[in-house]
């Protein structure tokens, strides 16, 4: 059932991915947006797919999404850095590991704060709503891996308009 869950929540933002390719190739000027999407979408999900696997992300998928910001780079995006510090106090709390806050701070650089808040707040959404139908429920005190649900929020906030 979990891998179910995780591939659903995943393929979810697949119909928007594929019409935000079309609508960039067909304009030329807009070529590296395309490529920053693509890459911004396939580091998403190698992250999900290894901290599902293996819960760690590892720090050159963070680096490579934060390095993608780079492809259409603006300023105010910069702001986006501020979502990670929720995350940052939770980890310092023991709580979380470091894998997502560097996860979201990288995706912050992409998305820019308004962006990426709403991507944080789907991701947790979903998560909540995963942990609920699982046995046990929210009283688990196992880890559970956050790069599944974070990286369907963030794609969502990349694709919704």
């Amino acid at each position: 059932m979990p891998v179910k869950a995780a591939a659903a929540a995943l393929i979810l933002p697949v119909p928007w991915l594929v019409s935000r390719v079309q609508e960039a190739a067909s304009q030329p000027g807009r070529i590296l947006a395309l490529m920053q999407t693509v890459l911004f979408a396939v580091l998403l999900l190698a992250a999900a797919w290894i901290d599902y696997r293996e819960h760690i992300i590892p720090d050159i998928l963070n680096l490579g999404i934060a390095l993608s910001a780079l492809l259409c780079f603006r300023p105010a995006n910069l702001w986006g850095l501020l979502a990670a510090v929720p995350f940052l106090a939770a980890a310092m709390g023991g709580r979380m590991g470091g894998g997502d806050v560097k996860m979201v701070a990288a995706c912050g650089l992409v998305l820019g704060l308004g962006d990426t808040m709403f991507g944080c707040i789907i991701g947790l959404f979903l998560m909540l709503c995963f942990c609920l139908v699982l046995p046990g429920g929210l009283r688990r005190k196992e880890a559970r891996p956050m790069a599944p649900f974070l990286s369907a929020g963030f794609l969502a906030a990349c694709f919704l308009p």
